[in-house]
């Protein structure tokens, strides 16, 4: 997290926080349902967001899609964010930018 204020810091030290107690307070099967859809999208279509496996996953599960997106990009996962953001196509985050992500596999590929 080199760059980035201390403010900055703060803030994305509480989402983690944030997303880690979204994950620990699921159903282990229900966040393992929201990864395998989300690793299915990306290994076809290569990138993947949330709005790829919104209407692909249980309403119930929507909230699990963030957490589980963090959760695949930690600590040499198999997802990496491209740092390319879109528009979300949910109509509850008012079209707020979310993260793109590719399989981790290619940049590791390429070093």
């Amino acid at each position: 997290m080199s760059g980035l204020t201390k403010a900055e810091r703060h803030a994305a030290a509480v989402r983690d926080t944030t997303l880690e107690n979204l994950l620990a307070a699921a159903w282990p099967w229900d966040v393992d349902r929201v990864k395998e859809v989300a690793l299915a999208v990306a290994m076809v279509r290569g990138e993947v967001s949330a709005n790829d496996v919104r209407d692909l996953l249980e309403e119930r599960l929507h909230p699990l899609i963030g957490p589980a997106f963090n959760s695949l990009t930690h600590q040499r996962g198999p997802l990496v964010n491209t740092g390319r953001r879109v528009p979300s196509t949910s109509p509850a985050t008012k079209g707020h930018g979310i993260s793109v992500y590719r399989w981790a596999a290619v940049d590791r590929d390429a070093a």
